[in-house]
């Protein structure tokens, strides 16, 4: 029987750095500031802020909508799809304070063949404490390295992936988003 602590950090998900690109300060407040001023239907939870389910016309992160579509292109070009598929992508924003955290889950879709095929996190800013993790949902855990203010990670979407509790008063902010797969090249 292999111990706990050897099974964590033998685990080892399948993931990649893709580049560091920051923020302004003032940019990150008006992001900050424009989420917190969301109406999300008076729901409290210990859940983050999270602009997925609201219409995509009315994100405050969709004004960076250029940066976002030269990352993507950028990221299929680094795995060698870009030139082979045809895709669409989504990305929405988090916003977590102190205590706040998101449940175990991943990106995949099971109702068609190729959907959401590479997913990423873009760590607009964040605490000296390390939130992001991949799981096994067995025990076993990873926390990416990469999680400094400005970086962006990439990693398969059925990979299961969750944030910790926030334990810090810093706010942390990230955007995420999918990449989905409309048409494959044979």
């Amino acid at each position: 029987m292999i111990c706990t602590y050897q099974r964590i950090m033998n685990y080892k998900p399948p993931y990649w750095y893709h580049d560091n690109i920051k923020f302004s300060p003032e940019q990150i407040e008006k992001l900050k500031s424009d989420i917190e001023n969301i109406h999300f239907n008076g729901v409290k939870s210990d859940s983050n802020l999270s602009t997925y389910f609201l219409d995509k016309t009315k994100r405050p992160e969709k004004e960076y909508n250029e940066l976002y579509s030269n990352v993507v292109e950028n990221i299929t070009k680094k795995v060698g799809i870009y030139y082979k598929v045809k895709y669409r992508y989504g990305y929405w924003s988090q916003l977590y304070k102190k205590n706040m955290l998101h449940q175990p889950h991943h990106h995949a879709s099971l109702n068609t063949n190729f959907d959401s095929i590479i997913s990423w996190v873009h760590f607009l800013d964040v605490p000296n404490q390390k939130c992001f993790r991949f799981t096994d949902m067995k025990g076993s855990y990873f926390f990416p390295e990469e999680q400094n203010i400005g970086d962006i990670i990439c990693f398969p979407s059925w990979l299961w992936h969750e944030v910790v509790p926030n334990e810090s008063d810093k706010k942390r902010l990230v955007v995420s988003g999918n990449i989905h797969i409309t048409h494959y090249d044979r």
